[in-house]
Parts: structure tokens; C-alpha cells; sequence
């Protein structure tokens, strides 16, 4: 019961965001930018967010040939696109993970130790995009901020690279199991089986070579993500320095993923028509850019979905 009144009030927040920021905006000015959308940037775009899909799709590959019973290339990207189709509906843009992780570890024989792999494989990427945030700061990135913009930014990436890092401390760890798990840990079924995973992860975090490769495939994926946003930001006629969209997409990014509306939608669009207005882009070509942006990974996540209809007949084909 709890769960349909949380969906019903994040499917309410997502429609009241979405209206709130349609409302600030002029209607034929904001189909106006659409129409002058230049489709050779938009063509670009689309193919550096194929590039972004092979390499992630590499990247949780790698980190799952820790298993003697590997998955494939062909069988991970199938589960890649179900978990980026359910990332579009879901309350939070985590949410296909989770399927992706579940079904992965199922093929390698431990659904909790897959979701272990895939939360790192979240993990890697939230790294790298902050990485990115704090290289571009340095770069010249903070002359685009103003005022105490620079102090909350720099405190928020160093906050997200201290939290992550510490997911690989056993002592940390462990202390937050002793107080916040092992008190509910007979009342929680799976609970045994997740230390049992996180165990095996310990056990394989110090083969480096894997999470440098996964690492490496991440910093590519991310770079094409970023060059997708500013190709289609181009082809609306924004004219701001790439070095920008290295520091806006990193907090949009993380702005997305928290749980309070349906794939992100408002709290994306907000942010973008938000961050972008801060630097004289029009509203309605920021909005123009935060749907032309999302519909890409639609446009990506579509066969997800024919995946997921066919169920495992679908996936086994791609062998």
C-alpha cells in the first residue's frame, strides 16, 4: 500500500513539476526551437549516444568477468537497454539497475552479488562524472560560477568521492551494518545474502586490472555523453563552451536520481532551464535541449522494451 501511495505521489510531482516549467515558458517560442534545430548536430548527438551505450555496456561487461560463467557482450547490452527502458518509467532513474543487476546475476549465479556489481558499476560512473566536474572546475570552469556557486560545487563533488570511495572500506562497512543493518537482519530475508555478496566482492576488488579497464571504458562513455548534450545544444543555436557542459550534466546527473518524480522528468528539465538560465540561455532553448536530450536515450531504450516484452526467448536469441 505504502509503495502505490509513494508511485501516486512521485507520478503527482512529476506532472506538477513539468507543469510549473511549461508554464514559465512561451509555447511558440518553445516549438520555434525545435524547429530550428539544425539535425545534422542532432544526427551527431544520436551517434555519440550509440558510442556511450557500447562502451557502459563494456563496462558492467568487464566487471562481470569476475564470474567463471561470464555473460556475453550481446546478452549484457540486451539487459543494459531492459534496465535503461525501466529507468525511463520508474520513480528514479536507479531503478532499472536493479533489473539489470538482478537478471545479470542470475546468469552468473547470484542475483545479489549482480546487484552488488551493477551498484558498483553505478558507482564508477558517478566517480567519473565528478571527476570530470572537478577537471573542468580546474580548467577554467569557475569562472562560469558566481559567488558561493563555487564553494556548494566543489563541496558536493568532494562529498560524492569521499561517500563512493568509502562503499570500498570494509571497516566502514562493517560499522554501518553493526548499527544500521545487524539490529533487523532476522526480520530482512535477503540480508544474509547480500553479505555473502558484498564478501565476494571484497574478495575481488584488489584484481585491478578489471576495475582500470572499467574505469577506462567509463571515462569514454561519459565524454560521449557529454559531447551528445553540447552537439545538441549546438544545434539549437546555444553558443556556450563545451567546458561547461563538463560541469552542468555531472550535477544534473546526480539531480536526477533522487527519488521524488517518474525517470527524473521536472527535476531534469528544471535543472537544465535552471543552471542553463544562470548563463543567458533562453528558457525555452533550455527546455528545448533537456527533452531533446532525454529523447535520445528513449530512442536508445525502445528495443529495451521489445526485450523485455519477448522476456528470456528475446534475450537467448541474442547469444
Amino acid at each position: 500500500m505504502k509503495k502505490k501511495i509513494f508511485t501516486v505521489l512521485r507520478i503527482t510531482i512529476t506532472i506538477l513539476l513539468l507543469y510549473f516549467i511549461f508554464s514559465k515558458v512561451n509555447v511558440n517560442e518553445f516549438l520555434g526551437a525545435f524547429s530550428k534545430l539544425d539535425k545534422k548536430f542532432y544526427l551527431l548527438a544520436f551517434l555519440m549516444i550509440l558510442l556511450n551505450t557500447f562502451f557502459l555496456t563494456k563496462r558492467i561487461e568487464i566487471l562481470f568477468s569476475v564470474f567463471p560463467k561470464r555473460p556475453s557482450f550481446w546478452i549484457t547490452l540486451k539487459y543494459y537497454l531492459i534496465g535503461l527502458f525501466f529507468n525511463q518509467f520508474l520513480p528514479t532513474s536507479v531503478g532499472g539497475d536493479a533489473i539489470k543487476g538482478y537478471k545479470l546475476g542470475k546468469k552468473v549465479g547470484s542475483a545479489s552479488t549482480g546487484l552488488i556489481l551493477t551498484f558498483i558499476d553505478r558507482l564508477i560512473g558517478l566517480l567519473t562524472m565528478i571527476v570530470y566536474l572537478l577537471i573542468a572546475l580546474t580548467l577554467g570552469g569557475l569562472r562560469f560560477l558566481k559567488g558561493n556557486e563555487r564553494i556548494w560545487i566543489l563541496a558536493f563533488a568532494l562529498f560524492l568521492i569521499v561517500v563512493s570511495l568509502l562503499f570500498f572500506s570494509h571497516n566502514f562497512i562493517r560499522f554501518i551494518y553493526r548499527i544500521f543493518i545487524k539490529p533487523f537482519e532476522k526480520k530482512i530475508v535477503i540480508i544474509e545474502q547480500v553479505k555473502e555478496a558484498y564478501k565476494f566482492f571484497l574478495k575481488t576488488k584488489n584484481e585491478r586490472s578489471i576495475y582500470i579497464k572499467a574505469s577506462i571504458y567509463s571515462v569514454t562513455a561519459q565524454i560521449a555523453i557529454i559531447i551528445a548534450c553540447y552537439l545538441t545544444g549546438i544545434g539549437l543555436g546555444i553558443d556556450i563552451p563545451l567546458l561547461y557542459y563538463f560541469i552542468l550534466l555531472p550535477i544534473i546527473f546526480v539531480i536526477s536520481m533522487l527519488p521524488i518524480s517518474v525517470g527524473g522528468f521536472g527535476v531534469r528539465e528544471g535543472a537544465f532551464v535552471i543552471l542553463l538560465g544562470r548563463y543567458g540561455v533562453d528558457k525555452n532553448q533550455s527546455l528545448a535541449l533537456s527533452l531533446l536530450y532525454i529523447i535520445l536515450f528513449i530512442v536508445i531504450c525502445l528495443p529495451g522494451g521489445l526485450f523485455l516484452i519477448l522476456g528470456e526467448k528475446g534475450v537467448k536469441n541474442g547469444k
